[in-house]
């Protein structure tokens, strides 16, 4: 068997894979995807393993070559196509967390601006606003008053609002380091030349495409003071609690983690695993909140902190069964890509494949 990695940006994933697939005997090759032989690399592999992040230049190129290798060349991908196509798209996942019937927050999507100021009209607040894009709460924004949820729709209509730019990332008034104030000046020459030459400005390195041309707000659900983060890699469930930032309704990227597993809501697991199963998903990462007191799913991630899962002190089987021990999420991955990938070369189909491994796991 041999298998391709593209090494992922900060290696987090692609190094542990390439060690884990080593200690099973499988050939790896490390590959160069986005080279001009990515399909003829491909094509010398039995199944091609990508870690992309969230950042516009990886949305723009892994997930349309992955595609062209999984749907075309007919191999085994990690990220499959049913894992990722909604990565880091707020509301993809909304309307496929719909079309599978999972229970999420009311949510409102616009695509239209009279229609998105309408809605304020009868909206209660406060309302949640979210961008599409965006990881650890950075694009996140309680909206407590009409004339708040108009400024956002009027914003995202007509010049947009790049990500990472809003809460505690927007930019200071005052620079506050000379690597700032020189950004600052750059920005000034940027303006300067467009205005004079026509020349468009530089934009941000890793955001540089601004969101519009929607308007996506969630129902606020107050009396959560933590979010349930439960991540199913197969046939296994690591989760954990995290508690809120001080004085804030987010929780996601607040460092703030209870790994103890009598805390974890049974249900919880089990929503995970039935949405993981109906949508063929390789690997999921659940957001949970509590709505009337029952589980809602705010928002899913294919990719995440490994270390936060690996801090786990043990994980469930879909029977929620406890098995003690810590494992590696990536060693859980390869586990059932290597299944995955026996049971193509066997004859099996995609969706065969994937609902059939076994994830028996081996803890480290």
């Amino acid at each position: 068997m041999r298998i391709g990695i593209h090494p992922d940006r900060d290696r987090a994933f692609s190094d542990k894979w390439r060690d884990f697939l080593t200690e099973r005997g499988v050939e790896v090759v490390l590959l160069d995807l986005l080279g001009p032989q990515a399909i003829e690399e491909a094509k010398s592999c039995d199944g091609i393993m990508w870690r992309w992040f969230h950042i516009q230049d990886d949305k723009q190129s892994a997930r349309v070559i992955l595609q062209a290798i999984e749907s075309s060349l007919k191999k085994p991908v990690f990220p499959s196509v049913a894992t990722s196509w909604h990565f880091d798209d707020k509301i993809a996942q909304y309307y496929l967390l719909s079309a599978l019937g999972a229970p999420q927050p009311a949510a409102w999507v616009w695509w239209e601006k009279e229609r998105a100021l309408e809605w304020t009209k009868s909206a209660s607040y406060p309302v949640i606003f979210k961008l599409t894009a965006g990881a650890g709460s950075s694009n996140v924004v309680k909206v407590e008053t009409r004339q708040g949820a108009m400024s956002l729709i009027d914003q995202m209509f007509d010049r947009g609002i790049f990500p990472m730019m809003m809460n505690e990332y927007r930019p200071a008034f005052l620079p506050k380091t000379r690597r700032q104030a020189k950004q600052r000046a750059l920005r000034f020459v940027d303006a300067a030349r467009h205005i004079v030459a026509g020349e468009f400005p530089a934009l941000p390195d890793a955001w540089w495409k601004p969101e519009k041309g929607y308007a996506f707000f969630q129902e606020f659900l107050p009396g959560n003071e933590y979010d349930t983060r439960v991540t199913v890699v197969g046939e296994r469930a690591f989760a954990f609690r995290r508690m809120n930032r001080p004085g804030d309704f987010r929780a996601s990227g607040s460092g703030n983690i209870d790994w103890n597993p009598e805390a974890v809501d049974p249900a919880c697991l089990e929503l995970a695993f039935e949405v993981s199963q109906k949508a063929d998903f390789q690997t999921m990462a659940y957001d949970f909140l509590y709505r009337n007191g029952k589980p809602v799913i705010c928002e899913i991630s294919y990719t995440f902190v490994d270390t936060a899962v690996h801090s786990c002190p043990g994980h469930w089987d879909r029977q929620l069964q406890w098995h003690e021990g810590h494992m590696w999420p990536q060693e859980a991955q390869v586990e059932d890509f290597i299944e995955e990938v026996g049971n193509r070369r066997r004859g099996a189909t995609p969706q065969e494949t994937v609902r059939g491994a076994t994830g028996t796991g081996t803890q480290s």
